[in-house]
C-alpha cells in the first residue's frame, strides 16, 4: 500500500512538470514540492494510521503550505472514526532569540484561566475565573487570586476575540467581578474593584506548583499538584533538571513517611514520556521496580512494533512504596497524566488507584518529533497506542472518576491551592481521614451553570505523549 502511494506521487508530480511548456523546471519545482513530499513519506514510513491516510489525488495539493498539507494527511477514520485530532505541526522561529524560548515557555503574566458565558445568563458577557496563579508573576503581583472573576481587559469586556490577551501582552488593568445572593436568595454580580497589572514576561513555568505534607487527625498526607510533565526550564527532550528536581521533592517525601499520596494533576495536560516515567517510578510499590511500566505499540511496518518502558530501578532510594493513590483529575487532565494512572493500575488495582473529580480527556496515544534541517518546521504525528503492563489502553473516552467533584459551578470561594479548605483537597483528606467526603455533589438549584469557551491550558496542551 505504502509503495502504490509512493508511486502515485512520483507519477503525478513526473506528469506534472513534464506538461510545464516544455521547459525543464524540475528543479524548481522540485524545491516548491520538497518538504511535503518528505511529510509524506514520513508519516507514511511512522503514522500510526498510516493505512488509513487519505491520497493526495491533485498535483496542486503538494504546492500549499506545509500545515495545509500535513492536515490533509490525517486520519479520518481513527479513534473509533472521530479522527486524529492529536497529530500537529510546529512551525521554527528563525531568530536566536525566539528559538531560545520553546512553545511552551513564551511571555505570559501568570495564570491560568477558563473563559465562560455569565453563568447566571443575566448578560451577554463573558468571564474569565482563574484557575491559579504562578508566583513571582505579574498576575500575583497585582493580587489576582484563584477564584477571581475577570470582566474587561482595560475598559472592554472580555470576547472569544480578545481572551488570548489575557494570556500575554501589554494590558494595563482588569476588573473583578464577584457572585453573591441578595437577601431574597437571588445570584447577581457584584462589582469588586479593577487592578493595575504589568505586562506580561518571560519566565520560568515550573510544573512544580506545591509539594507539602498535612498531619491531619495523626496521619500524614502528602499532596503534590504537578501541572505538567515538562523535561526542564526550555521542555526540549534533552533536558533533565525536572527530573532530578523530582527526585529531589520525592526524597523530601520519604523522610516525611506519609501514611496517604495525593496528586493533583488536575491542571495538566501531559507532556513528555521520559517525565512520566520517572513519576511512575517513585510512585509504584516498591516490587514494581524493574517492572513494565507502559508499553508502546507503532504501526506494523515499525521495527520493533514495541517497545517496553519499566519502572526505573535508579528511584528506588526515593520510592514511597505506595499501595494507593488518591489521583485528582479534570478535563485537562490528559496524555502522560493518563499514562499515569494506567500504568498504576496492575500494581496497586483499580480499587487502590482513587480517582477524583472530573472525566479525563482519554489521550491514549503516543507522539514523536521528525524534523529536517531543510525546512522551517516540526511535524509531531501520533505514532504508537500506549499499553500498560496488562495490555490495557481502553482510556480513549477518559477515565471516569469514582469521586466525581467539579470546582466550577461553585459560588462559594475558591481557596488557594494547597490551601486545607480548598473544594477538591478539604474532600480528599476527609475521604483520607474519615473514609467520607462532606461535598460530594447534591442537586443543587442555585448553583450556576457554566459553558467553557476556552481554557489557558488547552493553548499549551500537548496532543499526547511526547516521546521525544
Amino acid at each position: 500500500m505504502e509503495n502504490m502511494k509512493i508511486q502515485h506521487t512520483i507519477y503525478l508530480l513526473l506528469g506534472f512538470l513534464l506538461s510545464s511548456c516544455g521547459e525543464d523546471r524540475s528543479g524548481e519545482y522540485y524545491a516548491l514540492i520538497e518538504d511535503k513530499m518528505w511529510i509524506e513519506e514520513t508519516m507514511q514510513k511512522n503514522y500510526l494510521w498510516n493505512k488509513d491516510m487519505p491520497i493526495i489525488e491533485k498535483e496542486s495539493e503538494y504546492f500549499t503550505e506545509p500545515a495545509t498539507f500535513f492536515k490533509k494527511l490525517l486520519s479520518k477514520e481513527a479513534l473509533d472514526g472521530k479522527g486524529d485530532s492529536y497529530s500537529y505541526i510546529e512551525e521554527i522561529e528563525t531568530t536566536n532569540e525566539a528559538r531560545a524560548i520553546s512553545l511552551n515557555r513564551q511571555s505570559t503574566y501568570g495564570m491560568e484561566f477558563e473563559l465562560m458565558r455569565d453563568p447566571l445568563q443575566g448578560t451577554t458577557h463573558n468571564m474569565a475565573r482563574i484557575l491559579y496563579v504562578l508566583p513571582g508573576s505579574p498576575a500575583e503581583a497585582a493580587g489576582i487570586k484563584r477564584g477571581d472573576w475577570l470582566t474587561t481587559i482595560g475598559k472592554n469586556y472580555i470576547t472569544t476575540d480578545n481572551a488570548k490577551q489575557l494570556l500575554n501582552g501589554g494590558a494595563n488593568s482588569f476588573a473583578r467581578d464577584r457572585i453573591v445572593t441578595t437577601e431574597d436568595g437571588n445570584l447577581i454580580w457584584q462589582a469588586v474593584d479593577t487592578v493595575s497589572i504589568t505586562p506580561s514576561i518571560q519566565m520560568e513555568i515550573s510544573p512544580f506548583l506545591i509539594n507539602t505534607v498535612y498531619q491531619v487527625n495523626g496521619q500524614k498526607i502528602a499532596y503534590f499538584v504537578y501541572n505538567e510533565f515538562a523535561t526542564g526550564p526550555q521542555n526540549e527532550s534533552n533536558e533533565t533538571a525536572y527530573m532530578e528536581q523530582m527526585e529531589q521533592i520525592f526524597h523530601q517525601f520519604k523522610k516525611e513517611k506519609p501514611d496517604a499520596f495525593i496528586l493533583d494533576l488536575r491542571y495538566n495536560p501531559g507532556g513528555f514520556l521520559s517525565c512520566a516515567q520517572v513519576l511512575g517510578s517513585l510512585l509504584v510499590p516498591a516490587e514494581g521496580l524493574g517492572k513494565d511500566f507502559i508499553k508502546l505499540q507503532f504501526n506494523e511496518q515499525s521495527s520493533p512494533q514495541t517497545i517496553n518502558y519499566t519502572f526505573d530501578t535508579q528511584y528506588a532510594d526515593a520510592n514511597l512504596n505506595l499501595n494507593k493513590i488518591y489521583i485528582l483529575t479534570s478535563r485537562y487532565t490528559a496524555s502522560a497524566s493518563e499514562a499515569i494512572i494506567n500504568g498504576l493500575i496492575p500494581y496497586m488495582g483499580k480499587e487502590n488507584v482513587i480517582v477524583i473529580g472530573e472525566q479525563t480527556v482519554g489521550k491514549n496515544v503516543a507522539m514523536s518529533s521528525f524534523k529536517d534541517e531543510r525546512f522551517n518546521f516540526v511535524i509531531w504525528p501520533v505514532i504508537a497506542y500506549v499499553y500498560n503492563s496488562n495490555d490495557e489502553s481502553d482510556y480513549s473516552k477518559g477515565f471516569t472518576p469514582q469521586y466525581i467533584l467539579d470546582e466550577r459551578g461553585l459560588i462559594s470561594p475558591w481557596y488557594p491551592m494547597g490551601d486545607e479548605r480548598e473544594y477538591f483537597l478539604r474532600n480528599t483528606i476527609s475521604l483520607i481521614t474519615t473514609g467520607t467526603m462532606p461535598d460530594l455533589p447534591t442537586d443543587n438549584e442555585d448553583e450556576p451553570e457554566t459553558q467553557v469557551l476556552m481554557s489557558s491550558l488547552s493553548t499549551r496542551s500537548l496532543p499526547g505523549i511526547r516521546i521525544k
